[in-house]
């Protein structure tokens, strides 16, 4: 990999350090709400969940902007929400339903981030390479999330205000975008001289989709609905085994460094899993479950997160690059946002599933947690489902060439 690719490969993964950045407020609602006496708590504790509708809200119009506008200039422009979304709490912050407006646009950017950075390493990527370094940008995920947690809470350990301040790293990535990232050109639509051409081309564009989309869709159903299962049981597993919140913490930031790890190791991993990753992670994913219901002492309930954030990186590296083999430019546009949005849908159907097959919180979730990965790792074996979609590949590869 040449130092012209290594350029692109920061300036477009840069923007992934922000994807877990609306978490760092979360860190400070109890102080907010001593900040708003008269506002109800569930109204304070909204700035941690609300970002989510914003994310939402870009999801469900991505595919219909990446054909208005061009990807880096959709790029710059989410990272420039989030930046004056992000700091603008730290000078107006006496009105708390400005803050939780800066929150849905906060949102709003990560969830065009979310979308955009597999869309631009579909552009400049090929193959493996693509594989590897869409890989690299879920282990930048992780380290984003450390560094903003991390630094939101030192600037906000005095003044809460403060923290908001963490989000002037935006105006460093916008930079880097701008600079690193090379201009292109928008989508055309081959219509796009007829009236409503453009119009007329994305919804051809999306009846054109491949099957096995759709199959890889349901896989991220199943991979969010399992990762809920795992984060939103976990304080409550473990307080059923006598350890608190501290605990949960400290387990929890060391297991990031399984997922870091591999994220950054999945070239070679990839050569031993081949095209059976994704069913691997979810392997990865019931020895977590495991890890965490079925012992009590600290090194294995370590290990658990490890492997939970191994799995995450296995699936959600695979399902990208998939969907990119499947999909041209025009294509890979719509399923991205599709896979964004069943992956949000899953987080919040959790608990509503769970509760629907009367399955308790805790161990028992745990327990379903099992059960459900490693049904979902003996179909992917069983199916040959990466096989099978590089096969489809190959063959369009072939079809191109003729």
């Amino acid at each position: 990999m040449n130092k012209k690719k290594l350029a692109l490969i920061v300036g477009i993964l840069s923007m992934n350090l922000l994807l877990m950045s609306g978490s760092v407020v979360g860190s400070a609602i109890a102080a907010i709400a001593k900040s708003f006496p008269t506002e109800p708590i569930s109204k304070v504790q909204m700035l941690s969940s609300i970002p989510q509708l914003g994310q939402l809200i870009a999801t469900l119009i991505f595919s219909y902007l990446a054909f208005k506008i061009t990807r880096k200039n959709l790029g710059l422009i989410a990272v420039a929400l989030v930046a004056i979304s992000g700091l603008l709490p730290a000078f107006y912050n006496t009105n708390l339903n400005i803050i939780l407006a800066c929150m849905v646009l906060l949102g709003f950017g990560l969830g065009l981030i979310s979308n955009i950075g597999p869309v631009l390493l579909q552009e400049y990527f090929e193959g493996e390479e693509r594989a590897t370094v869409m890989g690299w940008a879920v282990g930048v995920n992780n380290i984003g999330m450390i560094a903003f947690v991390a630094i939101g809470g030192i600037l906000g350990g005095v003044h809460w205000q403060n923290l908001f301040w963490v989000y002037g790293i935006s105006v460093i990535i916008f930079l880097l975008v701008f600079f690193l990232v090379p201009k292109d050109v928008r989508m055309q639509s081959k219509d796009a001289h007829v009236a409503g051409g453009d119009s007329e081309s994305y919804w051809k564009t999306f009846k054109g989709l491949n099957g096995y989309v759709y199959v890889i869709l349901a896989v991220t159903f199943v991979t969010s609905l399992a990762m809920m299962i795992f984060m939103s049981n976990l304080s409550i597993v473990l307080a059923e085994k006598g350890n608190g919140t501290a605990y949960t913490a400290t387990i929890t930031a060391i297991g990031n460094i399984g997922g870091i790890i591999t994220a950054f190791s999945l070239k070679y991993i990839r050569k031993l899993t081949k095209t059976n990753t994704m069913a691997w992670g979810f392997i990865c994913f019931a020895l977590s479950f495991v890890c965490i219901v079925f012992f009590s002492n600290f090194a294995m309930h370590i290990l658990g997160n490890m492997f939970s954030g191994m799995g995450i990186v296995l699936i959600n590296a695979t399902i990208p690059y998939e969907l990119s083999i499947l999909s041209n430019k025009r294509q890979f546009a719509i399923a991205i946002s599709l896979n964004t949005l069943v992956s949000s849908l899953a987080g919040v159907a959790a608990p509503i599933i769970l509760a629907a097959v009367q399955i308790p919180a805790g161990s028992s979730s745990y327990l379903a947690g099992i059960v459900l990965s490693a049904v979902a790792a003996l179909l992917l074996f069983g199916s040959r489902l990466g096989k099978r979609v590089e096969d489809v590949h190959a063959a369009k590869v072939v079809e191109a060439e003729a």
